[in-house]
């Protein structure tokens, strides 16, 4: 997994997402470049991680589901990077799982599942 996607990019062992069309954001929202594809959006009043936008889903943003109002209005569809999972953090939802990106994932050529990193 390249460096600043998992656990040393947002602090956790797993973060749950969901995509949006980007529609730029507010002024008080910051970002910082992590890795050489990706940009991360906070809050800049409280630190909230929110976004992360990927080169190659550039018409995407893909938003931390818990910084919604109800997180239970996204539903999963998969997990990725479990490769990078710690052995105790096993889904057992019966959502297929990838060891890295999914074969089919939006932007990459058809079977790529990793990135540069």
């Amino acid at each position: 997994m390249p460096t600043g996607i998992g656990i040393r990019g947002h602090g956790v062992h797993h973060r749950s997402a969901t995509s949006i069309p980007d529609n730029g954001g507010a002024d008080r929202i910051l970002a910082f470049t992590p890795t050489s594809f990706s940009e991360r959006r906070y809050c800049g009043d409280c630190g909230t991680p929110l976004t992360i936008h990927v080169a190659h889903q550039a018409d995407e943003l893909d938003i931390a589901v818990g910084s919604l109002d109800d997180p239970s209005a996204v539903a999963p569809g998969f997990h990725i990077y479990m490769s990078h999972a710690p052995d105790w953090l096993r889904p057992l939802d019966g959502l297929p799982t990838f060891d890295e990106l999914r074969p089919a994932t939006r932007g990459l050529p058809e079977g790529k599942t990793t990135l540069p990193g």
